[in-house]
């Protein structure tokens, strides 16, 4: 008796046309079951398929007849998709993608894709079809960028890519998938060598179909953060849509830079192509808001001054900002675009020898390098009063007359903090960017930040020299310093934002040379007998100069300097005592908690119920993880029996 378990047995030995047999036996068996179709259904695609590839004929119809009309189990996903699949070869063009499936499991994606190109054109590939298409196309193009070697890609590779992104780009695929974001990093391979213009094909793209993980920031092996591939669309194509003055590409690209800025806000790029929009957009106060934002970030870039000299409606101001800007670079290269606007200004301003100056500094180098000369500066030699103007050579010094109001312009609603420079170090393999400490006023102490020193950009500088800084600045973070300018304070004396703080020094370690000193729970430490000037003895009063500061370990107090001074310190710090002493294992300890250590106790014989007079300073108990008190001088012991019993008792509280 026969079963579809034996179909299957003989399917699989290759014995398909003894199967189909067995299998068409079983459909007209009275006990037929719903394995006895799957068995018939599995041999019928296998002869379509084998027949298919032949070609057509009478017996492959006859299979097709019978595989349409087979009732497939409606849980069997799997065959069902078979069935269809075997159904579809007998559609025009079915023989043709069977060959470049093939030609895609061997890696010969050129020629799927010329099959695929060909259906297409023929409009016979369905969509189903589509997205193996696309990512044939996807890989051909990987291929071709790979074969390509160094930053530059040769003419054909250019050309073979853009083919396949503009039939990529007619096909019908889902929105959004890894396909089609693939697809977008490829034509931002291409934007990298000016090949393709960004805007417009995220445009066609559609940003909309940007992916969560597109906004996915990666992490380089060194730790480094690279840009999303979202950001780095975006900010091209913003930067294009500002530049192209194209309204309807501003306003389709504007939503898109304010959602990934949200995401985004360290990225400065964005925020400058955000102020170029909005200008473009004529929504100018909100540009220049931004702007001045971003030039506080880029106080030291010729373009951020550029930008907010664009901005401003006083004439006076964008003579001052452009005027800064030309502090900042010199570089002919860049900045010919800027002396032509500055130009413009000094004219207006009555200084048309400095206006001619800077206009034959760019005749001049616009001649060395072979260039043209722009039009507005050529209009600018043909005016009346060019040639009766005497140049004046640009100089530094004429700009710096300006460029306070500049700085004004964008610090003014930062206030002048009073401070002090510190001392001068450098950092190991940046022995050419020397750095100095320095030290801001706060309602506490002084807080401790390092600044690159050519930032402080002061003529003089001096250790403890007053000065006054605008800068933006976080106590909680250290790294969230940022200063934008700096003047000396005329009135001020050197480290006079500080207070003296009293210490006492509470050991001294000969062999090492240092002496350790306290002057609070959260002040105490160590200093070299080089560094203190005095004679380093226990007891001494310390004067300190303190400052806050924060690390990666967190907040800390150090002190910039010890002295010795006549002033006393805190009782809260020293005190003296006299009292009955307990003495256990060569250890002293005082009726008021005051701890006496071993060399004292062995130093001056302190015997148990003595009574010690002394000096006790406040002290951390490393073991116990506790403060108290603890002995640093002894005055005088007196034994047990030379007081009487009253003042015994007393002194014992």
């Amino acid at each position: 008796m026969t079963s579809s378990k034996e179909v299957f047995e003989l399917r699989r030995a290759g014995k398909l046309a003894e199967a189909y047999e067995m299998a068409l036996h079983r459909m007209a068996a009275p006990n037929r079951d719903a394995w006895d179709d799957r068995a018939f259904g599995w041999c019928l695609v296998d002869l379509v398929k084998k027949h298919a590839a032949a070609g057509a004929g009478p017996e492959l119809a006859g299979y097709i007849s019978q595989l349409k009309t087979l009732a497939v189990p409606e849980d069997d996903e799997i065959l069902t998709k078979q069935r269809g699949f075997a159904l579809s070869l007998m559609q025009p063009g079915s023989l043709e993608l069977q060959q470049a499936r093939e030609h895609s499991k061997n890696g010969q994606f050129r020629s799927a894709i010329e099959i695929y190109d060909k259906l297409f054109r023929q409009g016979l590939l369905d969509a189903t079809n589509h997205t193996n298409y696309g990512w044939d196309l996807f890989k051909e193009t990987s291929l071709v960028f790979k074969k390509a070697s160094g930053e530059q890609l040769p003419p054909r590779v250019v050309t073979d890519a853009k083919q396949n992104l503009n039939a990529y780009m007619k096909l019908t695929t889902e929105k959004p998938s890894l396909l089609h974001s693939c697809m977008l990093q490829q034509a931002m391979r291409l934007a990298s060598g000016d090949h393709l213009k960004v805007m417009v094909f995220a445009r066609m793209w559609g940003l909309e179909n940007l992916r969560q993980e597109d906004f996915d920031r990666y992490v380089a092996d060194d730790g480094k953060s690279l840009p999303s591939l979202a950001e780095k669309v975006i900010q091209q194509a913003s930067k294009e849509a500002a530049a192209e003055h194209r309204r309807d590409q501003i306003e389709y690209i504007l939503p898109f830079v304010e959602k990934t800025m949200d995401r985004f806000p360290d990225n400065i790029w964005l925020k400058l192509n955000r102020v170029k929009i909005l200008r473009e957009l004529g929504r100018h106060d909100e540009a220049r808001a931004l702007a001045l934002d971003f030039a506080k970030a880029k106080a030291g870039e010729y373009w951020a001054w550029e930008l907010l000299g664009d901005l401003q409606v006083e004439p006076e101001q964008r003579l001052a900002c452009y005027c800064k800007a030309l502090i900042c670079s010199q570089d002919d290269n860049f900045v010919s675009k800027l002396r032509g606007k500055l130009a413009h200004h000094l004219i207006k301003a009555g200084h048309s020898s400095e206006a001619k100056g800077e206009i034959q500094r760019v005749i001049e180098h616009k001649q060395a390098v072979g260039q043209r000369l722009p039009a507005d500066i050529e209009l600018l030699t043909q005016e009346p009063w060019y040639a009766d103007a005497v140049s004046a050579i640009p100089k530094p010094a004429f700009y710096a007359r300006y460029a306070p109001q500049a700085d004004e312009l964008l610090f003014s609603d930062l206030p002048w903090i009073d401070a002090c420079i510190g001392d001068r170090f450098v950092i190991e393999g940046q022995e050419g960017k020397p750095r100095r400490k320095l030290y801001l006023k706060t309602k506490s102490l002084p807080a401790e930040v390092s600044i690159q020193e050519s930032k402080l950009r002061l003529r003089t500088i001096s250790t403890g020299l007053p000065v006054k800084v605008r800068a933006e600045y976080d106590p909680k973070a250290a790294q969230r310093f940022t200063l934008y300018s700096t003047a000396p304070r005329g009135d001020g004396t050197p480290f006079d934002i500080f207070t003296e703080t009293v210490g006492v020094v509470d050991h001294v370690d000969l062999a090492k040379r240092i002496l350790h000193y306290i002057a609070s729970r959260d002040v105490h430490g160590t200093i070299s007998f080089a560094d203190y000037a005095g004679e380093a003895a226990i007891g001494d009063s310390v004067a300190l100069r303190l400052a806050s500061f924060q690390s990666r370990k967190g907040a800390g107090i150090h002190a910039l300097s010890v002295t010795p001074t006549k002033s006393a310190p805190s009782t809260q710090v020293c005190k003296p005592f006299r009292a009955t002493v307990r003495v256990d294992k060569g250890m002293g300890f005082t009726s008021d908690g005051i701890f006496i250590p071993p060399d004292l106790v062995a130093a001056h014989a302190i015997e148990n119920d003595d009574v010690v007079s002394g000096i006790a300073a406040l002290n951390y108990n490393k073991k116990r993880e506790i403060w108290g008190w603890k002995a640093i001088i002894i005055n005088e012991e007196i034994p047990k029996d030379s007081i009487s019993d009253h003042e015994a008792n007393s002194l014992r509280g």
